[in-house]
């Protein structure tokens, strides 16, 4: 009995995580690197889903004339995204509906990340997150995202610049992995009743 416990203990705290995050690598670009230059974590809270850019060691991404592009079917304006945090800094910011980079076409841009509380000078960054409400992980996750980065780390953008983007893939929801739960409780009770017979 205490071990039929301990499973569904343990199938409940894997499935929430599979359920609530994803992440998407950046490793197609119009430069011609190979391998991943960043990649891009989505994170399902209330209200809405945290985007979150990461660049890849060697790499940043392009602030001041940069672009953070990405795909939903939800109709989004400027007031959906909110938290927009640059290293942690507040920029500015601009947004696009409808934008073609390298050759790319999604249905937003974020761009030119600038002002706010950025340091002068502060043209690239490590990391750039922001909440994006009245949207699901599932309704973003499918999607592609793009990101203007720059080849070199740090906060000085270097003089190669480029595009890279990834293309989501679909996770399980929590419905599906509910079941899938369910499913394996069950196969377990069976296994034991036939263990003690």
């Amino acid at each position: 009995m205490k071990r039929v416990h301990l499973f569904v203990i343990l199938l409940a705290a894997i499935a929430v995580p599979f359920a609530a995050a994803d992440t998407i690598q950046l490793n197609q670009n119009n430069l011609g690197i190979s391998g991943s230059v960043g990649s891009v974590t989505l994170t399902q809270q209330a209200g809405g889903v945290m985007v979150t850019y990461q660049a890849a060691a060697g790499y940043s991404l392009k602030t001041n004339g940069g672009d953070l592009l990405f795909d939903t079917n939800v109709a989004l304006n400027a007031g959906s995204i909110s938290n927009l945090k640059v290293d942690g800094y507040s920029p500015n910011f601009g947004f696009t509906v409808g934008a073609t980079r390298a050759g790319v076409t999604y249905n937003y841009d974020i761009t030119n990340l600038m002002k706010g509380t950025l340091p002068k000078g502060y043209v690239s960054a490590s990391t750039i997150s922001f909440f994006v409400s009245g949207v699901t992980l599932k309704q973003l996750e499918t999607g592609s995202f793009g990101v203007h980065f720059c080849v070199g780390g740090g906060t000085k953008c270097g003089p190669s610049t480029g595009f890279a983007h990834g293309q989501g893939s679909t996770v399980p929801e929590p419905g599906t992995l509910s079941l899938l739960g369910t499913g394996l409780v069950g196969l377990a009770g069976m296994m034991r009743r036939r263990y003690f017979a």
